[in-house]
């Protein structure tokens, strides 16, 4: 076997130069569905209580941009450039969640439904369910939590409590229709931080940032963060429950979940059926690394040298 000839292009560039070129190319499409699916298969074993405490805790964390929001109008001017500011306050929980590694539902709409439809079967199906319904419920449980502190805290800041209360009105109060188009837009944007997080490096809280401060300035709804907002309109006695959790928590749920597959430009390209396994290791044997870290990127460089010398030597 003969070795493959140089590109024109390549005759000038040193075989150190490819490895550094290759080293910064941006991962492909297929990879990062690889990365995506070997997370999502993850958290599809995890135990039931790992999976339960960690998506109570992350409920909880994401009630810190419904707090920070607030803390940043209460100390704005009423101006019709405050949005632009305030808005920033609502990075704050995703920042702590999606940094953390916690359970957030709108995340795991897409991060777990990989590894199922690369290789579904009616177990993989069951297991997806009971993460979805795992994550869900703890989410809201904790954001509920975190709404009767916000609520709690009148008496203490009664100027930011001013300002969550006409934020929570803002952001719940539109209707179950108008929610559920807003909960696409938001499901969408947080699927789309999912996909390009492997190509972020080091810009991932600069990612993060500007994703989920356009969540806020447009307006869409979060089932998560919105349901701290909405409980605490309801411990305040504004809500019924009815209206908190089905008027909102609902739509913006259903929302989150059809928005998420809309931007999922891997999906397409995945490697499906029964042959999808066999698919990968060949994958693996002729790239060396499906994963998106620099580790895994640098290991396959280590054997590079060592296929060609091998091909030469041929």
């Amino acid at each position: 076997m003969s070795k493959e000839p140089q590109k024109k292009h390549e005759k000038h560039i040193s075989e150190h130069e490819v490895e550094a070129i290759e080293a910064h190319a941006p991962i492909t499409a297929p990879a990062i569905f690889e990365a995506i699916r070997r997370q999502g298969e993850t958290e599809l074993m995890r135990p039931v209580s790992a999976l339960s405490m960690s998506a109570l805790i992350a409920g909880m964390a994401l009630g810190f941009s419904v707090l920070a929001e607030g803390v940043l109008r209460a100390h704005l001017p009423d101006a019709q450039w405050r949005p632009l500011i305030e808005s920033f306050g609502y990075s704050v929980g995703f920042m702590l969640v999606i940094l953390g590694q916690m359970q957030l539902f709108t995340e795991n709409t897409i991060t777990a439904v990989c590894p199922v439809l690369d290789e579904p079967s009616r177990a993989a199906f069951g297991r997806l369910m009971r993460l979805w319904s795992l994550v869900l419920l703890f989410n809201v449980i904790g954001a509920t939590g975190f709404g009767f502190v916000l609520w709690a805290m009148q008496d203490i800041q009664p100027e930011t409590w001013e300002a969550v209360e006409a934020l929570s009105i803002e952001a719940v109060t539109g209707g179950w229709w108008p929610t559920l188009l807003k909960g696409i837009g938001a499901g969408w944007l947080i699927a789309a931080l999912v996909w390009v997080m492997p190509n972020a490096e080091n810009t991932k809280v600069g990612l993060i940032v500007l994703i989920t401060y356009l969540i806020a300035l447009a307006e869409f709804a979060h089932v998560v963060a919105g349901t701290a907002e909405a409980s605490a309109l309801m411990f305040e006695g504004i809500l019924t429950p009815v209206e908190a959790y089905w008027g909102f928590v609902t739509p913006a749920m259903i929302g989150d979940s059809l928005g998420a597959p809309c931007s999922s430009p891997s999906l397409p390209g995945r490697r499906s059926g029964p042959n999808s396994s066999r698919a990968r290791k060949e994958d693996r044997a002729r790239q060396g690394c499906h994963h998106a870290s620099n580790k895994w990127r640098e290991r396959a460089l280590m054997w590079q040298p060592h296929i060609n010398q091998g091909e030469t030597h041929v």
